[in-house]
């Protein structure tokens, strides 16, 4: 009884020396890198307007300005040079090199090109696209999963497994063997 009382108060202690989290909007620095945006966000915003009826570059030039990130400016670029008549490798060229975004804006080129190309609608292959995404996304997050749960029960069983041993195992044993004595 005395022991859960000090566990108690030490709870209540450590509770009261901790600090707490602030959870006010004044606190984000607003300076602070924004998150990357998904793959999978950014072709859904791109099916999105072309449902809507905007065309491929005008779909890419309202999404650049819709998102607040390093990836509107590419994605603004390559609008513009759609517009003036660029070819689409040329126009997704810079913008495919982006260090940040680059591999992102790959993709979204080699999602939208055959639309263009060949002035078949991008929603299908938007689709098929944003699912192929998905069901990587399931399988790598599975397979870190069973990863995890090897690395987490591989240290309990090193842990668990003597001690059962010690304490129930050797007991019985012991328990066994003074008996056999007699």
């Amino acid at each position: 009884m005395l022991g859960l009382l000090a566990a108690v108060l030490a709870g209540c202690a450590l509770y009261l020396w901790l600090p707490k989290p602030v959870r006010s909007l004044e606190t984000i620095d607003a300076s602070a890198d924004l998150p990357d945006i998904a793959l999978t966000l950014l072709l859904e915003m791109v099916a999105v307007c072309v449902r809507q009826g905007a065309s491929i570059p005008r779909a890419l030039d309202q999404i650049g300005a819709a998102c607040s990130s390093d990836i509107s400016a590419p994605l603004s670029q390559v609008a513009r040079l759609l517009n003036q008549g660029s070819d689409w490798y040329s126009a997704w060229s810079q913008a495919c090199s982006h260090e940040r975004y680059g591999g992102q804006l790959k993709a979204v080129r080699d999602c939208l090109e055959p639309s263009w190309r060949h002035g078949i609608s991008p929603l299908g292959r938007i689709e098929t696209t944003i699912e192929q995404l998905d069901q990587g996304q399931r399988r790598s997050l599975n397979e870190a999963s069973a990863r995890l749960t090897v690395k987490i029960l591989l240290p309990t069983g090193l842990c668990i497994l003597p001690a059962f041993i010690v304490i129930g195992v050797v007991p019985c044993i012991a328990a066994f063997a003074g008996g056999l004595s007699l």
